[in-house]
């Protein structure tokens, strides 16, 4: 565990966070690291955070970064892929109004849950 922030200040969540004012791609960049911290807490530590959404991600030097994350289920757990497809719905939700262009839930799921995939 560790502070995410600068001098005492802590990280916004990424819902309250000024993104772009130097990139107007940065959003699009946040939603592709969102999805693949998605998938390696999927595939490497094979948990579902079951709440994901703008207010469990801090938004810190250009960066997320995944908080309450103890509440996370591990990936056999009954209910795991419920709650991983909601992820992915609200996670899509948010950077969808935020302008961003996002994979449909399904492709996403599939992104997310594909064992066959290369990591790299």
């Amino acid at each position: 565990m560790e502070f995410v922030g600068k001098d005492g200040v802590a990280a916004p969540r990424l819902k309250d966070a000024i993104i772009g004012s130097n990139d107007e791609n940065e959003i699009a960049h946040l939603y592709e690291d969102c999805v693949v911290m998605m998938r390696n807490l999927y595939q490497t530590c094979k948990l579902v955070h079951g709440d994901l959404s703008e207010y469990n991600l801090l938004y810190h030097e250009g960066k997320i970064w995944m908080i309450d994350v103890s509440q996370s289920v591990e990936h056999d757990h009954p209910m795991a892929l419920d709650f991983l497809r909601r992820d992915c719905c609200v996670m899509n939700d948010f950077f969808r109004k935020n302008k961003v262009y996002v994979l449909t839930t399904l492709k996403l799921f599939n992104f997310i849950t594909d064992i066959t995939m290369a990591e790299d």
